[in-house]
């Protein structure tokens, strides 16, 4: 039995507990459960104790951290340790929630420097605006723009014949996109999306001032930006993207763990999973779509794009521990990078059966994770040649201790 030495806490925004529970009792709604279970197992045998919290776990005036551990089939709530490493799963429905998670990490570090397994990234805008500076990523990013008020939309509207898609700066799963357009024949201006909520919807407005009023209430207060349309479909009018997870491997490279194909259900503006979609093997999806060869191209472009885009933004914006890049593929093949997620799920390797892929998704992370542990508990190294001094020549030793410049 491996000694159970480094504690490994998820943090997510919430985690519901069915109604009379006892303090020991099954979590019901526990997020991403599944994922959750099969990473407790893989822990468990490489040596690291994972527990899931959220920030009504954490008592700040005692510092006493309660958790969901996976044991006999369930998850048990108990007193946890601080935890060594965080590995952030947050997905936070509101700005109160995203507040309660940064508050809690924060007083936790207060009290335990721990190592954050991943970090996060802002805003797409933000992205776009960095990455756009990379001479191999900017031909393959959408023009980006942010929106202070739709207004400011009509001249590029009456320029782009096939219209403008709108988005959450910090959006996710589809919710609140929207297409807007001018039909050709009738001039009516057209808006389809998704709601909030995640479900169709489809207006249709005589002129553009009534499209204005409405949309001013569809965006609210949310930061929105906006982007070329783009006919990302197949040949029977499916929206479509392709998925790829990249991970740290146990020596801390960036690697590709899997691609997939998300499939939009019919008329839907995208393809999320969480909006209806379905998944497909993306060779065997992007062979039909372009031919053999074609498809082998565009896979290998991008998996180069994503390897190359990895790097760049942990330089900027710190450690992260995977990152799931989207790309859609317009008819000619031209690849665009769509967004990037640090926080993606695995559903879509899980559905298409790749039990390879979805292996590897669940372990790399977590042997990240006994990577960055060596510094919590480091060798004693006490010769001249691993902390680099020099010998009375006053030549450079080797140096045997070099690690991630990621703090």
């Amino acid at each position: 039995m491996i000694p159970l030495l480094v504690q490994l806490g998820i943090l997510v925004a919430a985690v519901r507990l069915p109604a009379h529970s006892s303090s020991s009792g099954t979590a019901a709604a526990m997020p991403e459960r599944r994922f959750y279970e099969r990473l407790s197992e893989a822990a468990a045998r490489i040596g690291i104790a994972l527990f899931v919290f959220s920030p009504a776990q954490f008592e700040e005036r005692t510092g006493r951290l309660s958790g969901f551990r996976y044991s006999g089939r369930r998850w048990v709530a108990e007193p946890c340790a601080l935890p060594d490493i965080v590995y952030d799963r947050s997905y936070c429905a509101s700005f109160e929630e995203q507040m309660e998670c940064r508050k809690a990490l924060s007083a936790i570090r207060q009290l335990k420097r721990y190592i954050s397994l991943n970090g996060s990234l802002p805003s797409k805008w933000e992205i776009y605006s960095y990455l756009r500076q990379d001479a191999v990523l900017a031909g393959h990013l959408p023009l980006t723009q942010p929106i202070d008020r739709l207004e400011q939309l009509l001249p590029q509207l009456e320029a782009q014949g096939k219209g403008l898609f709108l988005k959450p700066a910090a959006g996710m799963q589809g919710k609140g996109v929207l297409h807007i357009r001018r039909h050709p024949l009738t001039g009516q201006w057209l808006a389809d999306g998704r709601t909030r909520r995640n479900l169709p919807i489809a207006k249709s407005f005589e002129d553009w001032s009534a499209l204005a009023l409405w949309g001013e209430r569809f965006v609210g207060q949310t930061a929105y930006i906006s982007q070329p349309y783009l006919a990302l479909r197949d040949r029977n009018g499916h929206a479509f993207d392709v998925r790829a997870l990249i991970q740290k491997d146990h020596m801390g490279h960036w690697a590709l763990t899997g691609t997939a194909v998300r499939v939009g259900k019919s008329g839907s503006l995208t393809s999320n999973l969480h909006g209806g979609g379905s998944a497909s093997d993306a060779t065997a999806y992007l062979t039909d779509c372009f031919g053999k060869q074609k498809a082998q191209q565009l896979l290998n472009e991008i998996r180069r794009l994503s390897l190359h885009a990895a790097p760049k933004l942990e330089e900027r914006f710190g450690r992260l521990a995977e990152l799931g890049f989207d790309f859609g593929i317009e008819p000619n093949g031209r690849i665009w990078l769509l967004e990037v997620n640090s926080r993606p799920g695995r559903a879509s390797l899980r559905l298409l059966g790749d039990k390879e892929a979805e292996r590897l998704s669940i372990e790399r992370p977590l042997q990240y994770a006994r990577l960055l542990s060596r510094r919590l508990y480091p060798t004693l190294i006490t010769n001249a040649s691993a902390i680099g001094r020099t010998d009375e020549q006053h030549k450079r030793l080797r140096t045997d201790n070099v690690q991630e410049v990621h703090p």
